[in-house]
């Protein structure tokens, strides 16, 4: 475990500093409010039970979810501000509060593990540079100073819950159940569903706080967010699906996700078309449905993605 603090000018702190302590007493709050559950037994992994090569692309993949997991206590934090800001009723900033929480877990639960499968990694490989988080979106408008109109802030706000929860959240719910699914590491399998616990109310938050906050947004503001539809599906169609196309899949028939066994093990991996399966799938089944729900057109926003 890394106990390096990153200061002002110093070398860029690697995804591993993610596990540096604080003081003792800071150290234990954090425990106390994030290791909920039963903590995974990271030092039960067995990584004389698989070749280097498993391991290393576990590490890269699990490495790269530690971040994700950050740049969504990012997100969050912002959403906060915004809201907090905009004077909405408590309940939302309550919600929205336990939400960075489980962030700041899952962050540590898939560092801990890349940690876990690749100790002998050297710091130019699996454990990249730690970079600041930028969100998907502008900053929100401020209002610290301006008491003129909280719309501008609901507005924003509810872009960016439609972003990271109403698409995020809900595609990550289905990417767990499969990760959960392939692996073959109880460790794995731990950190999987530890974190999918999370990402139902997670999703379930997006899509609530969309429906809360569409109530008063005017017609106007409802016409801006149908416009960024078609960005934010372009968005995820391609950092999730990278160089997989709807038209790859369905020239190779119907994609299952198996569980793995022991003769082919799996440390919680899943391929480009995998990801791709789950992405088309939860758009056409839960996305599309739920944006229906509430009055947008997501089929005409897909078509000009």
């Amino acid at each position: 475990m890394s106990d390096r603090w990153p200061t002002a000018g110093a070398t860029l702190p690697r995804i591993e500093d993610m596990l540096g302590e604080c003081t003792e007493a800071l150290t234990a709050m954090h425990r106390g409010q994030v290791h909920r559950d039963r903590w995974p037994e990271f030092a039960a992994f067995d990584v004389g039970a698989y070749p280097a090569a498993l391991r290393r692309e576990a590490a890269v993949q699990w490495a790269g979810r530690a971040c994700a997991e950050h740049g969504s206590i990012h997100q969050f934090s912002a959403v906060t501000r915004a809201l907090c800001e905009a004077r909405v009723p408590l309940p939302l900033l309550g919600a929205l509060a336990r939400l960075i929480t489980d962030e700041v877990r899952h962050a540590e639960l898939c560092a801990a593990y890349a940690a876990a499968c690749y100790p002998e990694a050297p710091a130019s490989e699996v454990w990249t540079s730690w970079r600041v988080p930028k969100a998907p979106w502008p900053d929100a408008p401020s209002l610290t100073h301006n008491e003129a109109s909280a719309q501008g802030a609901v507005v924003w706000a509810a872009d960016a819950i439609m972003t990271a929860c109403c698409f995020g959240e809900t595609l990550s719910v289905p990417m767990l159940k499969a990760i959960a699914v392939v692996a073959t590491d109880p460790v794995a399998q731990a950190v999987a569903e530890q974190i999918l616990r999370d990402e139902h109310l997670h999703a379930r938050f997006g899509w609530e706080a969309l429906r809360a906050l569409l109530g008063h947004i005017d017609a106007d503001g409802r016409a801006w967010l149908q416009g960024q539809l078609p960005t934010h599906m372009a968005g995820f169609e391609v950092s999730t699906c990278v160089d997989v196309r709807l038209a790859d899949l369905l020239d190779d028939g119907e994609l299952t996700i198996e569980p793995g066994t022991v003769e082919a093990p799996n440390l919680g991996v899943l391929t480009h078309k995998q990801y791709a399966f789950i992405f088309y799938h939860t758009v056409e089944q839960e996305i599309f449905p739920q944006l229906r729900a509430l009055g947008f057109d997501p089929a005409a926003a897909w078509a000009a993605r």
